[in-house]
């Protein structure tokens, strides 16, 4: 396996590694923002069910960007050689 080979499979799992991240990060930011406006205005469980909902929209949207570019890279590489 030559140097290119591996560095670039080492970006791959960093990149498929970040998913995970991606989807957490954005629910927790949906429910904090949601709890705070909740407070804010008194609205107790609207702003924090919709933002939640939004939070795990957006993680699945970037976990799907993330899954749909690593197998078009996949198939490019593969119909290159």
């Amino acid at each position: 396996m030559s140097d290119k080979e591996k560095k670039n499979m080492y970006l791959t799992v960093a990149d498929l590694s970040t998913m995970g991240f991606a989807m957490v990060i954005s629910i927790i930011l949906g429910l904090v923002a949601g709890l705070y406006l909740d407070n804010r205005f008194g609205t107790e469980p609207i702003f924090t069910l919709i933002l939640i909902f939004g939070g795990i929209l957006a993680g699945f949207r970037i976990m799907y960007k993330t899954y749909m570019r690593f197998f078009s890279e996949d198939n490019s590489d593969e119909s290159d050689s």
